[in-house]
């Protein structure tokens, strides 16, 4: 009998399958026999001649080579897709036995899926998975979510499989009920959109600094490998700076349009329906969406003459540009975790904020240095709900605001797009503005629409101006 079931054979899914047989786990796999996928088993199979794996015919050999109670891991396509799958797995299987979405399922349908389930006697597990093809074989960084009932039974084959911190510790933290693996993943990737945004605003200013040369850009980021820059994503920005095919940096001849799969779009709606600002992650997003409309684009820049800058020292620029790219990164981290603070409060999921941090620092695509001092902060002070309430935090950040407002300030006649850098640094004033000029904002709406404003000193009471 198999341990564990990987029904979707994409690209996720053949990679962690592999990373279970990997760890001595019996594995069944199955893909169901879409149109243009009939031979995948058959081909995993072929690919992969091992022992540990089970290649399944149908659905019923499927689960009925696995152990009780079973263990059913879903890689497929959110949406209708899960929907589907649930669907054609249900008749055959039995009280207790778990499903578990891998996939990057929207939150709200995950916790709906649980307690459909749950009223046949299954349990549903949403998992947010971190890490790409490579970290899905390697070890991930894992974000299980559910019924405590099944942590027993799944946390130690989580363990083995996750990816695993400087220190040892496995990057897997049973994140608490219903949705929050998937909301906490979806969180993940909100802020993994900022820090790519970061990086591109980078590589714009660089090119200007550098006249284009990437041989040259790669040496200097080089020099921040060594600083809480430290990441996964400055790894990789280093190998495609220098990457070249028939003698040709490959990066210029990529079409500057990027794409998206909802994450990042849903972790902005989720931070405008819950209230919580998070500027910078909502710039990168906007920031791709800009990027779609190419057309509109170049017809705009053959219309638009640039200045020419007389006055414009790159030395000056390049002394300041890594902590004033630091402060924007950690600004961004600040945001992702503001909104997960406060949608824990909303949906009583007590997240543990320093254990997210935690397991966020292999496998997944933001791991960083950075997220060291996210953990040193929260659990410093407990009780804080943003990282700008934390003295750590906070001694670290305003060490790298100055150089990010001289950074911006030196920019500013070049007149280049830096929408997250620039939203960061306001974010960053925003946040800190004791009384802001928004009293005006609610002047004007009981002006025009006797919409009400309270006063300072007078608590809720609602007052009311005839204003013409």
């Amino acid at each position: 009998m198999q341990q564990i079931g990987v029904l979707g054979l994409g690209v996720m899914g053949k990679s962690l399958a592999k990373n279970l047989a990997n760890k001595g786990f019996k594995v069944a796999v199955y893909n169901l026999p879409l149109k243009g996928e009939e031979q995948v088993v058959a081909n995993f199979a072929a690919q992969n001649p091992s022992t540990f794996f089970f290649p399944a015919k149908d659905i019923l050999q499927f689960v009925e080579s696995l152990d009780r109670p079973r263990k059913i891991l879903l890689m497929v396509k959110s949406g209708e897709p899960v929907d589907l799958v649930i669907d054609l797995l249900q008749p055959h299987l039995e009280k207790g036995d778990i499903l578990i979405d891998g996939g990057n399922s929207h939150f709200k349908d995950t916790i709906k899926r649980e307690i459909s389930l749950a009223n046949q006697g299954l349990y549903y597990v949403g998992m947010g998975v971190s890490g790409g093809e490579k970290g899905a074989l390697e070890g991930p960084s894992i974000m299980p979510a559910g019924k405590k009932e099944v942590k027993p039974l799944l946390l130690p084959i989580l363990e083995k499989i996750a990816a695993k911190t400087e220190e040892g510790e496995a990057c897997v933290d049973w994140i608490g009920e219903d949705g929050s693996g998937h909301f906490v993943k979806m969180v993940h990737n909100g802020i993994e959109y900022a820090d790519m945004q970061i990086w591109a605003e980078t590589y714009t200013i660089l090119k200007r600094l550098f006249g284009g040369n990437q041989a040259t850009m790669a040496e200097y980021l080089k020099e921040w490998e060594d600083t809480l820059h430290h990441s996964y994503l400055l790894e990789i920005t280093l190998q495609i700076l220098r990457y070249q095919e028939d003698g040709k940096d490959i990066l210029p001849q990529i079409l500057d349009v990027a794409g998206h799969k909802g994450t990042g779009l849903w972790t902005v709606k989720e931070a405008l329906e819950l209230g919580v600002p998070i500027p910078t992650i909502a710039a990168a997003m906007n920031s791709r969406i800009t990027s779609a409309h190419r057309p509109l684009r170049l017809r705009l820049a053959k219309q638009w003459q640039k200045p020419i800058v007389h006055h414009f020292d790159p030395a000056s620029i390049l002394q300041l540009l890594s902590d004033a790219i630091l402060a924007a990164r950690l600004i961004a981290l600040a945001e992702g975790f503001h909104l997960l603070s406060e949608a824990s409060k909303s949906y009583n999921w007590n997240l543990s904020l320093p254990n997210i941090a935690k397991i966020w620092r292999g496998g997944c695509i933001i791991r960083s240095k950075m997220l060291l001092e996210i953990v040193t902060a929260f659990e410093a002070e407990e009780n804080i709900s943003h990282l700008f309430e934390s003295a750590s935090f906070v001694s670290l950040l305003a060490s790298k605001i100055p150089a990010l407002q001289k950074v911006l300030l030196l920019l500013s006649d070049l007149r280049l797009p830096f929408p997250a850098v620039t939203a960061a640094l306001q974010s960053y004033y925003a946040l800190h503005e004791g009384y802001s000029s928004v009293n005006l904002i609610q002047a004007q709406r009981d002006c025009f629409g006797a919409h009400g404003y309270k006063k300072v000193e007078e608590g809720d009471k609602i007052c009311h101006s005839e204003w013409m």
